[in-house]
């Protein structure tokens, strides 16, 4: 079951921990002892376990009801679990126990914060969510405070602080930056948390322009206002008479129960930042010694008495602490391990053994728990309300009838998907879960397409595709140097093997994707002559030949135009269309006009920075003594007409790039209508054997409130089908008119060249008059 680990904790000494895997919840030793099944509860789903400070008891959620609950369960032998609340209909996230096992706090998908009282099960709303889902979340060490940030109107989220016994909830900041983590110091003293505040230049390589990143830091808001801080002014004295044998007596006393206050007017004066650099940060938790946290791919402390950090582990980007803060469990690529609040820790020691990890698995009872589950999870997280209006407990009625007949796991995802489909929504995926899957062994491709001389018997290398070979990723190896094979050529063997037309010559490249091997080519059919050449195959064509086809439609369009339009296709609007438009706008800005293709773009982001470059105009030139050309502000820029071209395959973010593209007055649209699947995916709770249903969580409306493009797409200026026999022909309809329109627009308004004006003459007074 360790491919199946939903979530983990540890338990206060830190001697076991706790994973909830494939719907059951197993108490594992950290270093010796045997492996416990606690709840044993086939076709019943139980999630995010969590150990009482004290040991006595663990937290969990379970769908045993039909909807899923918090419980208890005693840490003792044969006891039965307790149900805590009840009532609930939502998706549920981690809790968090109160220091003084009284409460716990937990946010869900009605995104509400919640407390639970441990014994009754009563619960109270804290808080409700506007933006971003309430997600961070702790108590104060007497149990009396629960600090959680939340997002306000200007999407930055604030520290929140509410009192347990009195019901009032406090802002601590405003908002002016993204703060959240936040953490109370085991004293009571401080309350810790991460903000973005450090506004760090970072300039592009390309131009001049600049975003700011790493702007985050650990800070601390001393709660009383009794002159408390991290760093202490330090005078040494020396003690006279007994005042040390008083002072080691006055530690010896008792303390009183802790009791956590607050003074609230001008809290945010108090806050300081911690020694640490700038960066991006993620609190673990409070220590004895000050402050647990991880920082790029270290667990770091902060010790307050010391004013220093100090480097508990290397190998780790988080980790969950024990309720002692003594011992902390992380998760190192598909290990775990537990590890001390020391210094000197080594990743990878104390690794957890979870070969015993296991259970066996009544597949029809699983099948019946991921069908409700589905249902649950699709209703919990789907962007409207109302479910697009469909009978959605009578669908699962309807659908659930074939669950006795289901054979496999696979059908069950073929049912799913029907029903998801019932909701007429774009972005809706099936993704299987614990179905067996072929391993993929890549084969050896030369980046060429062959042909075969059945007279020959022989594979003529019809075409070979350019690459850029300084990319490994469109690397073309018959293109590299020392490799003199020519288009036209036959190729007469692979490794030694003699190639004719009765053999598939990629039987001879299979399993060699990505290794060398050696090529005997030849002007002719025989091996008389012939040259041997030693090359590196590839994995994948689908770059080569995705640059040919750009390459060609860009010299149609050079030719076509007379060279005054550049052509730019974006094939997503992630990481690889996002590349292809700003590479394009650097290398053809210059061009009178700009085809901008959409076709066929995948989609990805959200494209408003993809506008915001296709959107720059020229403000203003610079003159340079000397330099015929002048420095532009922006220094990239493209000022002329420009038309997008679109079609039924442009999807998604291709959809919201024509969008973004018209209603910001940048051109005409030229094609047949969009996709039509403009709803948004940004993650969802999965199923118990690893499945996933993709769930639209957001979907797009304008400026007058009203819903577009979800279903219906983005309709053309101008209409042009691409009709298959046309385009195999070696013609494209939608350039050809787009060419035609942008020839028109330039004769209707032709782009004049902007001249640097006559020297100025300032030897007597200013030559205008200053008004």
């Amino acid at each position: 079951m360790k491919d199946f680990v939903g979530s983990y904790s540890l338990s206060p000494s830190g001697k076991r921990v706790l994973f909830d895997a494939r719907g059951d919840i197993f108490s594992v030793p950290a270093e010796n002892g045997e492996i416990e099944n606690l709840t044993r509860t086939q076709g019943i789903r139980e999630i995010f376990p969590i150990w009482s400070p004290d040991g006595k008891n663990i937290a969990y959620y379970s769908d045993a009801t039909g909807e899923y609950e918090m419980y208890l369960l005693e840490n003792k032998k044969g006891v039965q679990p307790k149900q805590l609340t009840k009532g609930s209909k939502a998706w549920k996230y981690t809790a968090e126990w109160s220091p003084d096992n009284k409460h716990l706090a937990y946010s869900d998908r009605t995104l509400k914060l919640w407390l639970v009282d441990a014994v009754s099960g009563n619960q109270t709303v804290i808080d409700e969510a506007s933006a971003e889902e309430i997600r961070d979340y702790s108590f104060s060490p007497d149990g009396d405070w629960v600090a959680y940030s939340k997002s306000l109107p200007n999407y930055q989220s604030a520290l929140w602080l509410y009192q347990v016994s009195t019901g009032r909830k406090h802002q601590v900041t405003d908002a002016s930056f993204s703060d959240g983590q936040p953490v109370f110091s085991r004293d009571g003293k401080f309350l810790f948390f991460t903000s973005n505040r450090d506004f760090n230049l970072a300039f592009s390589s390309f131009e001049f322009d600049y975003l700011y990143n790493n702007a985050g830091r650990i800070y601390a808001i001393p709660l009383r206002n009794d002159g408390t801080t991290l760093t202490r002014y330090k005078n040494d004295t020396e003690p006279v008479g007994d005042e040390k044998a008083d002072s080691i007596r006055t530690e010896n006393k008792s303390k009183p129960p802790l009791k956590v206050q607050i003074d609230f007017e001008n809290i945010q004066n108090r806050i300081v930042a911690l020694p640490v650099e700038a960066g991006n940060y993620r609190i673990i938790g409070a220590v004895d010694e000050g402050l647990l946290y991880a920082s790029g791919n270290k667990v770091m402390r902060y010790h307050i008495k010391d004013e220093k950090t100090e480097e508990i582990l290397d190998g780790a980007g988080n980790g969950i602490l024990s309720a002692d803060g003594k011992t902390f469990i992380y998760r190192s690529d598909n290990d775990y391990a537990v590890a001390k609040n020391q210094t000197g820790q080594k990743a990878g020691a104390s690794k957890i053994d979870l070969t015993n990890l296991t259970m066996k698995i009544d597949p029809r009872k699983e099948w019946n728990q991921i069908y409700a589950d589905a249902f649950r999870i699709f209703r919990d997280y789907f962007y409207v309300n109302n479910l697009h209006g469909v009978d959605w407990e009578g669908i699962q009625k309807n659908y659930g009838a074939m669950l006795p007949y289901v054979p496999s796991r696979f059908d069950l995802d073929y049912i799913l998907n029907e029903i998801v489909s019932e909701t007429n929504t774009g972005h809706t995926y099936v993704d299987w879960g614990d179905i067996g899957k072929v391993d993929r062994i890549n084969g050896g491709l030369l980046g060429a397409e062959l042909e075969a001389d059945l007279s020959a018997r022989r594979y003529i290398i019809k075409k070979i595709y350019v690459g850029e070979n300084w990319n490994e990723s469109r690397r073309s190896p018959l293109t590299e140097n020392g490799v003199n094979v020519k288009e036209g050529d036959y190729l007469i063997s692979i490794n030694g093997k003699d190639l004719t037309t009765d053999l598939n010559p990629y039987e001879l490249l299979e399993n060699l994707g990505g290794r060398h091997v050696e090529l005997t080519v030849n002007s002719s059919p025989s091996a008389s002559g012939a040259k041997n050449y030693t090359v590196k195959t590839i994995t994948s064509e689908h770059e080569l030949r995705y640059l040919d086809w750009v390459n060609e439609r860009r010299a149609m369009v050079d030719k076509l135009s007379g060279g005054k339009i550049g052509y730019i296709h974006v094939p997503n609007t992630a990481i690889e269309g996002n590349r292809e438009l700003f590479r394009g706008i650097y290398s053809y800005n210059d061009k009178e006009a700009l085809i901008i293709d959409d076709r066929y773009n995948g989609g990805g982001f959200i494209p408003d920075r993809m506008i915001d470059l296709l959107n720059r105009r020229t403000l203003a030139y610079w003159h340079r003594n000397g330099l015929s050309q002048p420095m532009k502000t922006p220094g990239i820029a493209h000022d002329g007409p420009k038309v997008m071209l679109i079609n039924g395959y442009s999807s998604s973010g291709g959809d919201a790039f024509p969008y973004f593209f018209k209603k910001t007055g940048e051109g005409k649209l030229i094609g047949t209508r969009t996709w039509g699947g403009l709803v948004g995916i940004s993650g969802n709770a999965g199923l118990v054997d690893g499945g996933y249903i993709s769930i639209p969580t957001f979907g797009i409306y304008d400026d007058r409130g009203k819903w577009i493009i979800e279903g219906v797409g983005v309709y053309p200026d101008i209409e042009v089908v691409d009709r298959p026999e046309t385009l195999a022909k070696g013609n494209d309809p939608s350039i050809e008119k787009a060419v035609e329109v942008l020839l028109n627009e330039l004769k209707e308004n032709p782009r004049k060249p902007v001249l640097a004006p006559t020297p100025p003459d300032r030897s007597k007074w200013i030559e205008t008059e200053i008004k």
